[in-house]
């Protein structure tokens, strides 16, 4: 119907008005700031602090929830194409950074003196001596490096490690959670063990001597990524740059309570390589046991530092084992000495 003038009756106050295209604009730039925030805040040094470095362990589990659920609302919402494709994209730069550690680096070159380590944080204690003493003699272990174990289990692995050297960094009166326990085989011959008193929350322990030649090893357990701890957990991961930036060849190994994913891992540690890395077996998680490996994350490391002319502990393999009692898996490294 129209009025006199030829104009359709109600003119341009009848017609439906379109939902706002900046509507969508405002959605899409929420969703891509909070998946930035959520996958790639430790670029920006956001995972120092919680739960950003929750968040940064999860990288690649969550990286690749945001792309199913992403794709399901695409099948669902087509029209929040707009709004879902930055979003996706930030989750493929996510998995970009994380699959290199999936690939292998050329071995190191034969000859020199093989090394076993054997890495398991055993729980409080809780672990089983019996499968850990197992696990050491079927890999012929050299060292073995516990964290969260004390008196009780250094007197239990040295009855089944007949022959192997045995220290615990703390006294007998104290908690397993507290202690390092570090075993060395006949093998590695006049191995000696310190404790560190440094800093730390929990004390640390160094390993020199025998086998180990002019390498130092460190042995030690980091502060978990808890509210009560967390504030401490950056300064004790830089405190690894004293034998990853050192002069000489050193590793460090034990529980670090970090991954490559995080910035102050990265920081702390730069100088040294990550075994797992260079064998391209660092997204085989060694924490949580309640859950599948490929979805932990890998907490757990043996990192090597050469010395000054190049020359120092490369990784040949690393095995991520199951042992009964701890809620960690173990390493086994096999690593290659000057």
């Amino acid at each position: 119907m129209t009025t006199t003038d030829g104009r359709p009756r109600g003119g341009p106050a009848a017609r439906v008005p379109a939902r706002p295209a900046t509507r969508l604009v405002v959605v899409g730039a929420l969703a891509l700031l909070g998946a930035g925030l959520l996958l790639l805040g430790d670029l920006a040094g956001l995972d120092r602090v919680l739960p950003f470095a929750v968040f940064a362990a999860l990288r690649l589990p969550l990286a690749a929830a945001t792309w199913v659920v992403g794709l399901l609302l695409l099948v669902l919402r087509p029209r929040w194409w707009p709004a879902l494709a930055p979003v996706l994209a930030v989750a493929v730069v996510a998995v970009a950074v994380v699959v290199p550690r999936a690939v292998a680096d050329p071995p190191p070159p034969p000859g020199g003196t093989d090394l076993v380590v054997l890495e398991l944080n055993s729980f409080e204690g809780k672990a089983d001596p019996g499968a850990i003493a197992a696990a050491a003699r079927a890999a012929r272990a050299d060292v073995v490096v516990l964290p969260e174990a004390g008196d009780r289990m250094r007197r239990a692995l040295a009855a089944l490690l007949p022959g192997y050297r045995t220290w615990t960094n703390v006294p007998p009166t104290a908690a397993e959670v507290r202690g390092i326990v570090v075993a060395t085989s006949p093998r590695a011959g006049e191995v000696t063990a310190r404790r560190l008193d440094d800093d730390t929350r929990y004390p640390w322990a160094e390993v020199t001597g025998g086998i180990l030649g002019d390498t130092r090893l460190v042995a030690v357990h980091l502060v978990s990524v808890v509210p009560s701890w967390i504030r401490y957990w950056p300064g004790e991961l830089e405190m690894l740059s004293r034998w990853c930036a050192g002069p000489g060849p050193a590793m460090v190994v034990g529980d670090l309570n970090a991954s490559p994913d995080h910035s102050a891992f990265r920081a702390g540690t730069a100088g040294c390589t990550d075994a797992a890395t260079a064998t391209g077996d660092s997204l085989v998680g060694t924490w949580n046991t309640a859950v599948p490996s490929w979805l932990g994350t890998q907490i757990d490391h043996v990192l090597t530092r050469p010395g000054p002319t190049g020359a120092g502990p490369a990784a040949r393999s690393v095995e991520v084992l199951d042992l009964p009692g701890s809620d960690h898996r173990g390493l086994l490294v096999h690593l290659r000495l000057p």
